[in-house]
């Protein structure tokens, strides 16, 4: 017997070649190497101060639109240990390169907060939780990935690495492509089209974001976005 194949793995598998471009990328090989240079890092992170500032305030929005109570609750408590774990390590990270987080966004950040504010404002917990979905998961992934790769004592960014692929965030993740395999199951088709669609723009991102902090220069990537 053939089983149903989950919606994760159909978006996980849309957006797999955007995702073998990112672990292929320089700022993530340097990342692991600990060979990355410091002001690429820099810009990277203001932007992602930026960024994870507007994300946290968009997990409670989506939050509320979740129904089942205890689904909300598990949602709003992932949401709030991730948001503290990366306040954490960031403010570690600034002090030690002394990194001036008072920047403008770039053209990426402000269009992928942009991206995840459309995705909440259809109202559908489905198309919402799809879009914010890989700044979770493809940064576990990542984190996984240079975990198994790479020597991560005595990497200057050995806090970031840890923060992303550790046991505690990824059970937290987990849970959540659980909650999202949930509403994709009771979806319709359209919706779980529009689900894939808002997923991969995301991971599109996910990938620009990382490229501009190695070039400072807003990059392409084609967009597959439909809703």
């Amino acid at each position: 017997m053939t089983m149903e194949k989950t919606w994760t793995r159909e978006a996980w598998d849309a957006a797999q070649d955007i995702y073998d471009d990112i672990i292929a990328h320089p700022f993530i090989k340097e990342l692991a190497a600990g060979t990355l240079d410091t002001a690429r890092f820099d810009r990277y992170l203001a932007q992602d101060e930026l960024y994870i500032g507007n994300y946290g305030r968009q997990m409670f929005e989506l939050a509320e639109l979740i129904d089942n109570p205890e689904s909300r609750e598990m949602f709003r408590e992932f949401a709030k240990a991730g948001i503290e774990g990366e306040k954490a390590m960031h403010e570690l990270l600034i002090a030690r390169f002394g990194i001036d987080t008072v920047v403008e966004p770039s053209v990426i950040t402000a269009e992928y907060n942009a991206h995840t504010q459309a995705a909440i404002a259809t109202g559908s917990k489905e198309i919402a939780l799809a879009a914010m979905l890989p700044c979770m998961w493809v940064y576990n992934e990542v984190g996984q990935y240079i975990l198994r790769t790479a020597k991560v004592g005595g990497n200057p960014f050995e806090e970031w690495i840890r923060e992303y692929g550790n046991d505690e965030f990824t059970a937290g993740v987990n849970e959540v492509l659980r909650l999202a395999d949930s509403y994709a199951a009771a979806a319709d088709a359209e919706t779980r089209k529009r689900m894939t669609s808002a997923y991969v723009e995301a991971t599109r991102y996910e990938y620009l974001f990382w490229d501009y902090g190695y070039t400072g220069v807003p990059g392409t990537y084609p967009s597959k976005k439909l809703f």
